[in-house]
Parts: structure tokens; sequence; C-alpha cells
């Protein structure tokens, strides 16, 4: 199966466009993990002009993984894209745990309970990063994220659980089915060759 696993970072923040219109924000750098599952696959940061690029490797992928990536990573790179990105075979975290919890939860609360590991910052840190022609560091801040989501894929793929604790610092379990179950996508093809 190919996969993808995917994060965006953006240009600007939501009180800049005045409100919660992520198709405004600009995206500055796009981290991608693709590679067959169970592969090392490839790490790499994609910046605005070579989103082209990226997009041919979304359109080949069986799915595609990410946290929030339906609500808002797939609505900030709607300008780039001429599809409909949200017709590619997206799978997001974030929506799976909804479902079960009824309620949102940060990816650095799920990282530190799941994987005993923390974000290195947060989005506000990388529109500072691009404000700053940081390109560096706005690279591994996005890598990470697209790192830790990756990591919580896998795991609940392999185990059938993430954890995070609650309000009253309660470590709570929550039971979740991430395989792969194909439904025969039509083929979309935007991208030129």
């Amino acid at each position: 199966m190919k996969l993808v696993v995917f994060d965006v970072e953006t240009k600007k923040a939501f009180d800049e466009v005045g409100g919660f219109f992520p198709e405004k924000l600009g995206v500055s750098v796009s981290g991608v993990w693709y590679g067959e599952e169970g592969t090392k696959g490839m790490l790499r940061g994609f910046r605005e002009e070579e989103f082209g690029e990226m997009f041919k490797i979304f359109e080949t992928a069986d799915r595609i993984v990410g946290f929030n990536s339906i609500d808002f990573d797939m609505a900030a790179l709607k300008p780039y894209y001429l599809g409909d990105l949200l017709k590619l075979p997206n799978f997001d975290i974030l929506q799976e745990i909804e479902k079960k919890i009824g309620h949102r939860i940060k990816l650095d609360a799920i990282a530190k309970e799941t994987l005993g590991v923390q974000k290195g910052g947060n989005g506000l840190d990388a529109i500072t990063y691009f404000h700053n022609n940081e390109w560096e560091k706005l690279t591994k801040y996005c890598l990470q994220d697209v790192e830790i989501t990756r990591d919580l894929y896998f795991h609940a793929l392999k185990t059938g659980e993430l954890k995070f604790k609650n309000k009253w610092n309660e470590l709570v379990t929550v039971g979740l089915d991430f395989k792969y179950q194909d439904k025969n996508p039509a083929i979309v093809q935007v991208t030129m060759f």
C-alpha cells in the first residue's frame, strides 16, 4: 500500500485573515513522508514552488494520512490544486479520534502519552520562521509533526489504540481501527506530466 503522511505550515494566522479560512492562510511548506507501508520511506519538505511534484505523490497514494488534515491542511492547500483534494483517499487521525470520544485532542497530547515524545513548538512559531526566512527551522518543525503523525498512525495500526490525558489528568485509551479497506476510489489526476 502506498502511504503518504503529511502536514502543512502556513504563512499567516487566522486573525490575519479574519477568521477560520484556511484557504486564505497561504502554505509556506508542506512536510511529507511517503512510501510503502512497513518501509523506511522518504521524508521531505516541499516549498510552494514544488507543490506540483508533491501533488503527483498524493495522486498515487492509497491513503493520505494527516492530523486535522481534512478540515485544515487540505483546505489550506486547496488554492494550489486544480482538482478536489477531498476526493483523494484522505485519512484524518483527529477525525477518527473525535468520532470515538466526541471532541478534539491536540497532537502533542496524544504524542506525549502514546509515544513519549512532544512537539518542538507550535504553528505560530512556524509563521515566525517563515517571516524571518528561517527555512531550515521551518522545515524541521514541519517534518517533526509529520514524523509524529506517522508514528501515531503506525502505532494505532499495530495496537488498535492511542492514548492521552483528559482534563482531570487521567489516562484515556481510545480504541481505533486504522486497517486499510480498499473502497475502489475513482482515479483522480489533475497534475500534468
